[in-house]
């Protein structure tokens, strides 16, 4: 590559973190970084980093974490049930968590509202019952 090829990818480079710093400081974006939580003890030093996910209700400021609706799902009508696979809807604002629950024809899973932070089970049923 020339030198007029390395300075233009330069250029495109250094717009690009601009335009993203832009659009950061004026809340256009947002980046969530994780969390870190540092603990000395005698000469060790130890640093948990954990990445808090969330689910965010499309086109509003309403949010809800995981860990908080976990906390909602087993304090609701879900109980101790829950698996650990999880999903978030933006558009209904809803996390959605598999529950361990066997029922015919069914797959359950818990829903827990962004927005009221109601959980309830959403069963998931086929209509086909298993012979």
């Amino acid at each position: 590559m020339n030198k007029k090829g390395s300075a233009s990818i330069f250029f495109i480079i250094l717009g690009l973190l601009f335009v993203g710093g832009y659009l950061i400081n004026k809340g256009i974006i947002t980046i969530n970084l994780p969390s870190t939580t540092t603990t000395t003890i005698g000469l060790t030093t130890t640093t948990i980093i954990s990445a808090e996910e969330f689910c965010q209700k499309k086109d509003t400021d309403m949010k809800l974490s995981l860990s908080e609706a976990k906390e909602i799902a087993i304090q609701g009508q879900c109980g101790d049930k829950l698996e650990d696979t999880y999903i978030c809807n933006e558009g209904t604002g809803t996390w959605w968590i598999d529950l361990n629950i066997d029922k015919a024809g069914c797959n359950p899973a818990c829903m827990i509202n962004v927005e009221t932070k109601i959980a309830e089970i959403n069963w998931r049923c086929t209509g086909l019952i298993p012979m």
